[in-house]
């Protein structure tokens, strides 16, 4: 069963439908349509297995009917990779803000949050917020925002002057450690 991750957040109800087969009364097998309401418990993983006792075939002579198995899986976020009970959401931010600090809005599955970015962060740095992750059966799982530094997408003569400025007033290698290595 297709899950989308929103609706790990709190108990949900889904319509399922599916085809079992009977014995109809001249022995033949036929398949008749079932559709019941299932309760997705909160904090139900991918992969997870609910299941609903009785609701499966019948069992040979006058036993009691078997039990069906629903396998969770999760289907993918837009936005949201999953790592457990954890999110991770790439933040993309411009190289100044990086350098300088910002406040930004980062969505969350319940919604927008502001997040600060550090002064100094770097590109693949990852910022934990606490408890807006998934939910699992004993806790609440994080997010993670894993910063991206991008560049703006075109520039004119007076943005590469600032940036050539830049690398004279600020002269740094960031391959430096190459150079020990080799």
């Amino acid at each position: 069963m297709p899950i989308f991750l929103e609706d790990t957040l709190s108990d949900e109800s889904k319509e399922i439908s599916y085809h079992l087969p009977r014995i109809d009364s001249d022995g033949r097998v036929t398949e008749v349509k079932k559709t019941l309401k299932v309760k997705i418990p909160a904090g139900v993983a991918d992969g997870e297995r609910i299941r609903l006792k009785g609701q499966g075939g019948l069992s040979v002579g006058e036993g009691a009917s078997g039990d069906l198995y629903i396998r969770i899986r999760l289907v993918p976020h837009p936005l949201f990779d999953v790592e457990g009970h954890n999110l991770i959401i790439t933040l993309p931010i411009a190289p100044w803000e990086a350098a300088l600090g910002v406040k930004v809005i980062l969505p969350t599955l319940s919604g927008k949050i502001q997040l600060t970015i550090p002064t100094n962060s770097q590109s693949g740095q990852r910022l934990r917020v606490k408890g807006k992750g998934l939910p699992s059966k004993q806790t609440q799982g994080d997010l993670y925002a894993v910063l991206k530094v991008v560049m703006p997408p075109s520039s004119n003569e007076a943005i590469k002057d600032q940036w050539q400025k830049l690398a004279e007033l600020a002269p740094f290698e960031p391959r430096a450690e190459w150079s020990e290595a080799s």
